[in-house]
Protein backbone atom coordinates (compact mmCIF):
# COMPACT_ATOMS: atom_id res chain seq x y z
CA UNK A 1 0.00 0.00 0.00
CA UNK A 2 1.27 3.28 -0.94
CA UNK A 3 1.23 6.38 1.00
CA UNK A 4 2.94 10.15 1.07
CA UNK A 5 3.93 12.16 4.01
CA UNK A 6 5.65 15.49 4.05
CA UNK A 7 9.38 15.24 4.87
CA UNK A 8 10.05 16.60 8.58
CA UNK A 9 12.05 14.60 10.57
CA UNK A 10 15.93 13.61 9.79
CA UNK A 11 15.53 10.05 9.38
CA UNK A 12 12.58 11.37 6.24
CA UNK A 13 15.30 13.48 5.18
CA UNK A 14 17.79 10.73 4.90
CA UNK A 15 15.34 8.70 3.57
CA UNK A 16 14.72 11.46 0.90
CA UNK A 17 17.58 12.05 -0.26
CA UNK A 18 18.43 8.21 -0.58
CA UNK A 19 16.40 7.42 -3.44
CA UNK A 20 18.39 7.76 -6.29
CA UNK A 21 20.55 4.94 -5.31
CA UNK A 22 17.57 2.76 -5.51
CA UNK A 23 16.30 3.96 -8.92
CA UNK A 24 19.77 4.31 -10.25
CA UNK A 25 22.04 1.90 -8.82
CA UNK A 26 25.95 2.28 -8.67
CA UNK A 27 25.92 0.20 -12.17
CA UNK A 28 23.74 3.07 -14.10
CA UNK A 29 25.22 5.73 -16.61
CA UNK A 30 23.40 8.49 -14.79
CA UNK A 31 24.90 10.97 -12.36
CA UNK A 32 22.08 12.35 -10.34
CA UNK A 33 23.16 15.55 -8.34
CA UNK A 34 24.89 14.68 -5.10
CA UNK A 35 23.00 14.66 -1.76
CA UNK A 36 24.53 17.24 -0.25
CA UNK A 37 24.02 19.54 -3.17
CA UNK A 38 20.03 18.74 -2.93
CA UNK A 39 19.94 19.48 0.64
CA UNK A 40 21.61 22.57 0.19
CA UNK A 41 19.28 23.43 -2.97
CA UNK A 42 16.31 22.54 -0.73
CA UNK A 43 17.67 24.75 2.04
CA UNK A 44 14.69 27.42 2.38
CA UNK A 45 16.96 29.18 4.38
CA UNK A 46 20.21 29.40 2.07
CA UNK A 47 18.90 28.98 -1.15
CA UNK A 48 17.18 32.81 -2.33
CA UNK A 49 15.47 31.48 -5.14
CA UNK A 50 12.94 29.80 -2.59
CA UNK A 51 12.48 33.15 -0.79
CA UNK A 52 8.65 34.01 0.11
CA UNK A 53 7.38 30.65 -1.14
CA UNK A 54 6.46 27.21 0.10
CA UNK A 55 8.14 24.64 -0.25
CA UNK A 56 7.23 20.79 0.39
CA UNK A 57 9.60 17.78 0.10
CA UNK A 58 7.09 14.36 -0.15
CA UNK A 59 8.13 11.24 0.50
CA UNK A 60 6.38 8.10 -1.05
CA UNK A 61 6.25 4.90 0.65
CA UNK A 62 5.08 1.26 0.21
CA UNK A 63 4.29 -0.23 2.88
CA UNK A 64 6.80 1.93 4.85
CA UNK A 65 9.62 1.64 2.73
CA UNK A 66 10.63 4.72 0.53
CA UNK A 67 10.04 4.14 -3.21
CA UNK A 68 9.55 7.84 -4.73
CA UNK A 69 9.94 11.14 -3.97
CA UNK A 70 9.17 14.85 -5.40
CA UNK A 71 10.15 18.46 -4.07
CA UNK A 72 6.84 21.00 -4.71
CA UNK A 73 7.79 24.91 -4.95
CA UNK A 74 4.76 26.90 -4.67
CA UNK A 75 4.72 30.35 -6.61
CA UNK A 76 5.23 33.36 -4.54
CA UNK A 77 1.96 34.97 -2.75
CA UNK A 78 -0.18 36.96 -5.62
CA UNK A 79 1.40 34.98 -8.53
CA UNK A 80 -0.79 33.11 -11.36
CA UNK A 81 2.10 30.68 -11.80
CA UNK A 82 1.56 27.02 -11.61
CA UNK A 83 3.36 25.31 -8.79
CA UNK A 84 7.33 23.76 -9.96
CA UNK A 85 7.90 19.63 -9.45
CA UNK A 86 11.16 19.20 -8.54
CA UNK A 87 13.58 15.97 -7.85
CA UNK A 88 11.19 13.64 -9.16
CA UNK A 89 11.95 9.92 -8.47
CA UNK A 90 10.27 7.26 -8.42
CA UNK A 91 10.13 3.23 -9.28
CA UNK A 92 8.36 1.90 -12.20
CA UNK A 93 4.77 1.38 -11.27
CA UNK A 94 2.16 3.96 -12.63
CA UNK A 95 0.30 3.75 -9.53
CA UNK A 96 3.28 4.76 -7.31
CA UNK A 97 3.60 7.56 -9.40
CA UNK A 98 -0.50 8.25 -9.47
CA UNK A 99 -0.40 8.40 -5.71
CA UNK A 100 2.20 10.82 -5.70
CA UNK A 101 1.44 13.34 -7.95
CA UNK A 102 -2.33 12.95 -6.21
CA UNK A 103 -0.32 14.15 -3.26
CA UNK A 104 1.08 17.26 -5.49
CA UNK A 105 -2.22 17.97 -6.44
CA UNK A 106 -3.85 18.35 -3.16
CA UNK A 107 -1.31 20.29 -2.21
CA UNK A 108 -1.64 23.18 -4.80
CA UNK A 109 -5.10 23.35 -4.90
CA UNK A 110 -5.27 23.93 -1.04
CA UNK A 111 -2.51 27.06 -2.09
CA UNK A 112 -5.10 28.29 -4.61
CA UNK A 113 -2.47 27.35 -7.62
CA UNK A 114 -4.35 25.48 -10.26
CA UNK A 115 -1.11 23.46 -12.21
CA UNK A 116 2.38 21.95 -11.42
CA UNK A 117 5.35 21.82 -14.25
CA UNK A 118 8.13 20.71 -14.10
CA UNK A 119 10.77 18.89 -13.38
CA UNK A 120 13.18 21.68 -12.54
CA UNK A 121 14.90 21.06 -9.74
CA UNK A 122 14.33 23.02 -7.29
CA UNK A 123 13.15 26.06 -9.50
CA UNK A 124 13.37 27.50 -13.42
CA UNK A 125 17.10 28.27 -12.46
CA UNK A 126 17.90 24.33 -11.37
CA UNK A 127 17.88 21.21 -13.30
CA UNK A 128 15.50 20.83 -16.22
CA UNK A 129 13.15 18.39 -17.74
CA UNK A 130 12.82 14.11 -17.75
CA UNK A 131 15.34 12.64 -20.32
CA UNK A 132 14.09 11.05 -23.02
CA UNK A 133 16.90 9.08 -24.91
CA UNK A 134 20.68 8.38 -25.23
CA UNK A 135 20.16 6.69 -21.83
CA UNK A 136 23.63 4.69 -21.95
CA UNK A 137 25.61 7.87 -21.63
CA UNK A 138 26.40 9.51 -18.36
CA UNK A 139 25.01 12.92 -18.09
CA UNK A 140 27.51 16.03 -17.83
CA UNK A 141 27.56 18.56 -15.04
CA UNK A 142 23.86 19.93 -14.80
CA UNK A 143 22.15 17.88 -17.00
CA UNK A 144 19.16 16.09 -16.07
CA UNK A 145 19.08 11.94 -15.58
CA UNK A 146 16.32 9.88 -15.64
CA UNK A 147 15.48 6.30 -16.40
CA UNK A 148 14.01 5.62 -19.41
CA UNK A 149 10.16 4.65 -18.29
CA UNK A 150 9.70 8.43 -16.25
CA UNK A 151 7.71 10.01 -19.53
CA UNK A 152 5.32 7.41 -19.24
CA UNK A 153 4.57 7.50 -15.55
CA UNK A 154 4.19 11.19 -16.23
CA UNK A 155 1.53 10.98 -18.85
CA UNK A 156 -0.34 7.89 -17.56
CA UNK A 157 -0.43 10.07 -14.20
CA UNK A 158 -2.21 13.21 -16.54
CA UNK A 159 0.63 15.25 -16.87
CA UNK A 160 1.81 16.80 -20.55
CA UNK A 161 4.34 17.84 -22.34
CA UNK A 162 4.70 22.05 -22.37
CA UNK A 163 8.02 22.44 -23.62
CA UNK A 164 10.67 20.49 -25.26
CA UNK A 165 14.78 21.10 -25.17
CA UNK A 166 17.37 19.68 -25.92
CA UNK A 167 21.14 19.49 -25.39
CA UNK A 168 23.98 19.53 -28.05
CA UNK A 169 27.83 18.05 -28.82
CA UNK A 170 30.76 18.04 -30.64
CA UNK A 171 33.05 14.63 -30.67
CA UNK A 172 35.49 16.28 -32.95
CA UNK A 173 36.00 19.58 -31.33
CA UNK A 174 39.29 20.26 -32.11
CA UNK A 175 38.91 20.27 -36.17
CA UNK A 176 35.80 21.98 -35.27
CA UNK A 177 37.66 25.01 -33.47
CA UNK A 178 40.18 25.14 -35.87
CA UNK A 179 37.43 25.40 -38.72
CA UNK A 180 35.85 28.45 -36.61
CA UNK A 181 39.09 30.57 -36.19
CA UNK A 182 39.81 30.24 -40.00
CA UNK A 183 36.28 31.86 -40.35
CA UNK A 184 36.60 34.38 -38.09
CA UNK A 185 40.22 36.15 -38.27
CA UNK A 186 41.33 38.20 -35.73
CA UNK A 187 39.89 42.08 -36.19
CA UNK A 188 40.73 45.38 -34.58
CA UNK A 189 37.96 46.84 -32.81
CA UNK A 190 36.72 48.77 -29.69
CA UNK A 191 35.52 45.52 -27.69
CA UNK A 192 38.20 44.05 -24.93
CA UNK A 193 37.88 40.23 -23.48
CA UNK A 194 38.10 39.77 -19.59
CA UNK A 195 38.64 36.23 -18.18
CA UNK A 196 37.54 36.72 -14.51
CA UNK A 197 39.35 35.19 -12.42
CA UNK A 198 38.57 33.45 -8.60
CA UNK A 199 40.37 36.62 -6.77
CA UNK A 200 37.73 38.88 -8.96
CA UNK A 201 34.40 36.61 -9.35
CA UNK A 202 32.42 38.82 -7.59
CA UNK A 203 33.10 41.26 -10.11
CA UNK A 204 32.34 38.92 -12.46
CA UNK A 205 29.08 37.37 -11.31
CA UNK A 206 27.82 40.79 -11.07
CA UNK A 207 28.75 41.51 -14.77
CA UNK A 208 27.48 38.17 -16.07
CA UNK A 209 23.62 38.69 -14.09
CA UNK A 210 23.64 41.77 -16.17
CA UNK A 211 24.24 40.54 -19.51
CA UNK A 212 22.22 37.14 -18.40
CA UNK A 213 19.04 39.20 -17.46
CA UNK A 214 18.95 41.36 -20.71
CA UNK A 215 20.01 38.28 -23.21
CA UNK A 216 17.58 35.74 -21.85
CA UNK A 217 14.67 38.17 -20.57
CA UNK A 218 12.36 36.75 -22.60
CA UNK A 219 13.30 32.84 -22.56
CA UNK A 220 10.66 30.58 -21.91
CA UNK A 221 10.36 29.70 -18.17
CA UNK A 222 12.68 31.90 -16.98
CA UNK A 223 12.04 33.47 -13.72
CA UNK A 224 13.93 36.92 -12.79
CA UNK A 225 16.82 35.89 -10.62
CA UNK A 226 18.69 38.33 -7.82
CA UNK A 227 22.18 38.44 -8.00
CA UNK A 228 22.75 36.28 -4.67
CA UNK A 229 20.92 33.76 -6.60
CA UNK A 230 23.49 33.86 -9.00
CA UNK A 231 26.16 33.54 -6.63
CA UNK A 232 24.28 30.98 -5.09
CA UNK A 233 24.09 28.80 -8.41
CA UNK A 234 27.78 29.55 -8.55
CA UNK A 235 28.49 27.89 -5.72
CA UNK A 236 28.20 23.90 -7.09
CA UNK A 237 30.84 25.08 -9.94
CA UNK A 238 33.19 26.32 -8.38
CA UNK A 239 35.06 22.76 -8.30
CA UNK A 240 35.13 22.81 -12.20
CA UNK A 241 36.63 26.14 -12.23
CA UNK A 242 39.44 27.46 -14.26
CA UNK A 243 41.39 30.72 -15.09
CA UNK A 244 39.06 30.27 -18.43
CA UNK A 245 35.64 29.61 -16.94
CA UNK A 246 34.06 33.44 -16.83
CA UNK A 247 35.09 35.29 -19.73
CA UNK A 248 33.09 38.75 -20.78
CA UNK A 249 33.58 41.32 -23.69
CA UNK A 250 33.40 44.76 -22.86
CA UNK A 251 32.19 47.71 -24.92
CA UNK A 252 34.44 50.20 -23.11
CA UNK A 253 33.65 49.77 -19.64
CA UNK A 254 30.23 48.15 -20.07
CA UNK A 255 29.82 44.55 -19.97
CA UNK A 256 28.13 43.25 -23.91
CA UNK A 257 28.34 39.93 -23.59
CA UNK A 258 29.77 36.47 -21.41
CA UNK A 259 30.84 33.16 -21.70
CA UNK A 260 30.50 30.67 -19.34
CA UNK A 261 32.15 26.97 -19.57
CA UNK A 262 33.75 24.11 -17.26
CA UNK A 263 35.74 21.21 -17.98
CA UNK A 264 33.13 18.48 -17.36
CA UNK A 265 33.27 17.32 -13.91
CA UNK A 266 30.48 14.87 -13.33
CA UNK A 267 32.48 11.72 -13.05
CA UNK A 268 33.64 12.96 -10.27
CA UNK A 269 29.86 13.03 -7.74
CA UNK A 270 29.05 9.67 -9.40
CA UNK A 271 30.10 7.73 -5.76
CA UNK A 272 29.20 11.21 -3.81
CA UNK A 273 25.99 9.50 -2.40
CA UNK A 274 28.46 7.14 -0.42
CA UNK A 275 31.51 9.92 -0.04
CA UNK A 276 32.02 13.09 2.06
CA UNK A 277 31.41 16.79 0.01
CA UNK A 278 35.16 17.05 0.78
CA UNK A 279 36.06 14.02 -0.78
CA UNK A 280 33.79 15.19 -4.16
CA UNK A 281 34.69 18.75 -4.09
CA UNK A 282 38.24 16.99 -4.28
CA UNK A 283 37.90 14.64 -6.73
CA UNK A 284 36.05 17.65 -8.81
CA UNK A 285 38.92 19.76 -8.48
CA UNK A 286 41.24 16.95 -9.73
CA UNK A 287 39.45 16.16 -12.44
CA UNK A 288 38.66 19.90 -13.84
CA UNK A 289 42.98 19.59 -14.35
CA UNK A 290 42.90 16.53 -16.99
CA UNK A 291 39.13 16.22 -18.08
CA UNK A 292 38.73 16.47 -22.00
CA UNK A 293 35.11 17.28 -22.35
CA UNK A 294 33.98 20.67 -21.98
CA UNK A 295 30.01 22.21 -21.10
CA UNK A 296 29.66 25.25 -22.28
CA UNK A 297 27.07 26.16 -19.83
CA UNK A 298 25.74 29.69 -20.86
CA UNK A 299 26.78 31.99 -23.84
CA UNK A 300 24.79 35.34 -24.45
CA UNK A 301 24.89 38.74 -25.91
CA UNK A 302 23.12 41.95 -24.95
CA UNK A 303 20.57 42.43 -27.56
CA UNK A 304 22.04 45.62 -29.20
CA UNK A 305 25.18 43.94 -29.54
CA UNK A 306 24.13 40.47 -31.38
CA UNK A 307 25.90 40.30 -34.67
CA UNK A 308 27.95 42.86 -34.06
CA UNK A 309 32.26 42.57 -34.00
CA UNK A 310 31.84 41.86 -30.25
CA UNK A 311 30.02 38.76 -30.86
CA UNK A 312 32.91 37.52 -33.32
CA UNK A 313 35.59 38.81 -30.79
CA UNK A 314 33.72 36.44 -28.08
CA UNK A 315 33.22 33.51 -30.11
CA UNK A 316 36.70 33.51 -31.39
CA UNK A 317 37.91 33.68 -27.58
CA UNK A 318 35.64 30.79 -26.47
CA UNK A 319 36.82 28.84 -29.91
CA UNK A 320 40.66 29.17 -28.88
CA UNK A 321 39.43 28.17 -25.42
CA UNK A 322 37.68 25.00 -26.93
CA UNK A 323 40.25 23.72 -29.21
CA UNK A 324 42.36 22.88 -26.07
CA UNK A 325 39.62 19.65 -25.22
CA UNK A 326 38.42 16.83 -27.42
CA UNK A 327 34.64 16.93 -26.66
CA UNK A 328 31.85 19.72 -25.93
CA UNK A 329 28.49 19.80 -24.54
CA UNK A 330 26.17 22.14 -24.51
CA UNK A 331 23.57 22.64 -21.57
CA UNK A 332 19.24 22.69 -22.18
CA UNK A 333 18.28 24.67 -25.63
CA UNK A 334 14.90 24.57 -25.92
CA UNK A 335 13.11 23.67 -28.94
CA UNK A 336 12.59 26.31 -31.60
CA UNK A 337 14.85 29.15 -29.74
CA UNK A 338 17.23 29.60 -33.34
CA UNK A 339 19.41 31.84 -32.34
CA UNK A 340 20.86 29.85 -29.55
CA UNK A 341 21.01 26.44 -31.84
CA UNK A 342 22.73 28.80 -34.37
CA UNK A 343 25.09 29.56 -32.10
CA UNK A 344 25.22 25.90 -31.20
CA UNK A 345 25.48 24.59 -35.06
CA UNK A 346 28.22 28.08 -34.95
CA UNK A 347 30.81 25.86 -32.79
CA UNK A 348 30.29 22.78 -34.81
CA UNK A 349 27.80 21.20 -32.04
CA UNK A 350 25.03 18.77 -33.18
CA UNK A 351 21.93 18.40 -31.21
CA UNK A 352 22.01 15.23 -28.72
CA UNK A 353 19.79 14.58 -25.73
CA UNK A 354 16.44 15.47 -25.84
CA UNK A 355 14.44 16.48 -22.67
CA UNK A 356 11.04 17.47 -21.96
CA UNK A 357 8.98 19.87 -19.30
CA UNK A 358 5.73 18.28 -18.03
CA UNK A 359 2.54 20.56 -17.31
CA UNK A 360 -0.51 19.63 -15.59
CA UNK A 361 -3.32 22.02 -14.94
CA UNK A 362 -6.29 21.03 -12.30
Amino acid sequence: MYDVITVSETHEWKQFLSIPRAVYGRRSPAIPLPEWEVRRLLDTTANPALRGRVRYMLLLRRDGDPVGRCSLVMPRSGSTDPAVLGFFECINDVHAARTLLARVEELCLSHGAHGVRGPFSPTTSGVTGIQLDHFDEANVLYEACTPPYYAQLLEASGCRVEQRGRTWRSLTLRADMESLLQRLPPRSSRFRIRAMRLSNLHRGVEDLASVIDAAFRDNWSREEMQLDEYFFVARFLLPAWRGSSLSLVYDESRPAGVALCFPDVNAAFRRSAWSARALAILRARMLARRSRALLMFAIGMRPEHQNSPAGFALARHMATIARQYDRMYSTWITEGNTGSERLAQRFGLAPWRNFAVYRKNF
